[in-house]
Order: C-alpha cells, then structure tokens, then sequence
C-alpha cells in the first residue's frame, strides 16, 4: 500500500511531465498522450511496472487533466464574456422631454383650429369702449366731474382715470369710466346730460376667437405639465431631475402668461370704457376794430408791401451801389494815405 506522502510526490511528479495546454487542440492531444503509451521512457513508464501504482497514476493525471482543462475553459470563455451595464434612463429622459417640448411648442399651431371652431359655436365676446367730449361751463366743472363718479358707482362700474384740472387758465381733462358692459349705453346717456354733446364715438371689437385661443393653450400647457410631473417623480438621475425641472419651469411661465392675458381680456369683456373729455366755452370774441384803426392797419401793410417789393426788384441794382460806394470809400482811403507817404519822403 502506497502512503499519503508518496502518493503526493508521485501526482507532483506526473502534472511536471504534462505541459500546460493554451487552447482546445491542445488539451485534446494531451489526453491522448496520457492513454497511449509512451514511446520514450518517463516517470510514468516506472509507474506501470506496478498495477497499484499504475492506477494511482491514471488518477492523478486523470486529476490534473481535469483541472487543466476547467482552467483552460474559464481562460478562454473569460475575453468573451462582456459585461453588460444598465443603459443609462437619460436617452429615454431625453427622449420624453423632446417630445414634450414639441407638445408645447406646437401648441398654437395645434389648438388654434379647434378653438376657432369652439368659439364660432359658442356665445360672443365683445370689448366695447366710447369717447364723449362734452362742453361744460367753468363754474360746473367740478360738479360734473362728482356726477360721472356718481354715474360709474351706481351702475356697478369705477373710476379708473380722472386728470381734470379745475382751477387756472387751461380748465378741463378728461375722466375714464368702467362699467358694466351691459350697463354701458345707460352710462353713455346720463353722462351726456351732464353738459353739451360736442362728440361721441363707441366702438365694439370681437374677441370671441383670441379668448378660444388662450383657454385651448392654456389646456395643452397644463396637459404638458402634468406629464412632465410624471416624468420628473420616475426620474433616476440628477441630470434628468434637473432637465425635467427646467422644463416644467419653462411650462409654467407660459402658463401663468397666459392666464395673464386672460384676466385682462375677461376684465375688458366685462367692462367697457367710456372716456369722458371736459372742456370750457370758446372764448368770446374781441370787438371790431374802428374804421379808423382798420385804415391805419391798411396804410401799414401796405407801405411794408411796397418796401418789400421794391427791394425784391431792384435788389441787383442797390448791391451794386452798395459795391460801387465801399470800392470809392477805400479808394479815397488808400490814396491819401499814399499821398501822406510820399509827402514825407520829398521832404
């Protein structure tokens, strides 16, 4: 019986004679080295001398083939194995952001058809505004100016402007009145008993289509937004979460625009806007002039007419004596002080 030790040495002494196989081919005609006999004499040619020791042998190199071959296996099974990494959500962020964007976007251009048709369906929308310029006397302005408060407040309406000046030598201004829109033609006939009618114009302008308009867009933002919500609570990454927050900011600066616009066109639809201009009699004229003082102004003109078209005639002529008088002047000039020169040198 073989012992533990020995049987040790001898599996050393076995795996020392079998080179280590690199590929497949190889690990084949290594086992077919082990089971045909060797043509040259080795380690285990001594071994087979021996049965006990023969199978002892087989074993362990049947041991050592195996363990070859599992450590050729896992080397060459290792460079094709490729580790695949969980895509990454931003493509898929980006992708649903793209596609919001274009939903918001293309807003105008989506709902504008629709809600024209809406509105065509539906009630009117009418912004009406007035002008009245009324002549009023100096001594009532002030007067006239507390009636049309009185007029705006019991109609349900307010004074939104009032510039009148009621003092001074440019008396008057002009009040604004909002009221109630089917409050306005009442508002427009008490307003003119206040004074003398000098002017009136009202004008009524549909808004029934761009009210459509702003409900439509303001639906499809909201409708993006609520998506980008959605998008932002699955959001895994911090560039994600940072996209979809610019996003959902963008989104609802639009939104709160529009509803701006809306309050403004709701509130004009409610109320209409009569302008109010106050102003004083024209001045009276001063008296005719005597016959006197008109013969005088006559004479006047006529004298400056008659200047001004000799001088437009014959302005040639008196440049020309002007011209003639300067050269005889400097002539004089020059020729007594060429006289005194020449004095002085004969003497």
């Amino acid at each position: 019986m073989i012992t533990d030790g020995e049987f040790s040495a001898l599996i050393t002494e076995a795996a020392e004679t079998i080179p280590e196989p690199t590929a497949a081919d190889a690990i084949l005609a290594a086992a077919r080295v082990e089971i045909d006999p060797p043509s040259v004499a080795s380690p285990i040619a001594k071994v087979r001398r021996h049965p006990r020791g023969f199978a002892i042998s087989a074993l362990g190199a049947a041991a050592v083939l195996a363990i070859v071959i599992a450590v050729a296996a896992s080397s060459s099974s290792s460079p094709s194995r490729i580790t695949h990494r969980a895509p990454d959500a931003a493509p898929a962020y980006g992708e649903a952001l793209q596609k919001t964007a274009r939903v918001t976007a293309g807003v105008t251009k989506n709902v504008t058809s629709s809600a024209s048709s809406t509105a065509a369906a539906g009630s009117q929308d009418i912004i009406t505004t007035g002008t009245l310029s009324l002549v009023v006397h100096e001594s009532a302005l002030g007067h006239v100016v507390a009636e049309l408060q009185a007029i705006a407040t019991s109609l349900g309406g307010y004074v939104s402007t009032s510039n009148v000046a009621l003092a001074g030598s440019s008396r008057g201004g002009t009040v604004v009145l909002g009221v109630p829109a089917g409050e306005f033609e009442k508002a427009v006939s008490e307003a003119e008993s206040l004074g003398t009618l000098k002017h009136l114009s009202t004008t009524a302008t549909d808004v029934t289509g761009q009210v459509a308009d702003l409900g439509a867009q303001v639906s499809a933002l909201e409708a993006a937004r609520t998506q980008l919500e959605a998008l932002f609570a699955r959001a895994g990454t911090i560039q994600a979460l940072l996209s979809v927050q610019n996003e959902i900011t963008s989104v609802q600066s639009q939104i709160q625009q529009l509803q701006a616009q809306q309050r403004v066109l709701a509130n004009e639809i409610s109320f209409s806007s009569l302008t109010v201009a106050l102003a004083m009699p024209s001045a009276t004229h001063a008296s005719a002039p005597s016959r006197f003082s008109k013969a005088w102004h006559q004479a006047v003109s006529h004298v400056e007419g008659g200047l001004a078209t000799l001088l437009a005639d014959s302005g040639i002529v008196l440049f020309s004596v002007v011209l003639l008088v300067v050269l005889g002047l400097i002539v004089l000039f020059g020729g007594r002080l060429l006289w005194s020169f020449v004095r002085r040198r004969l003497v």
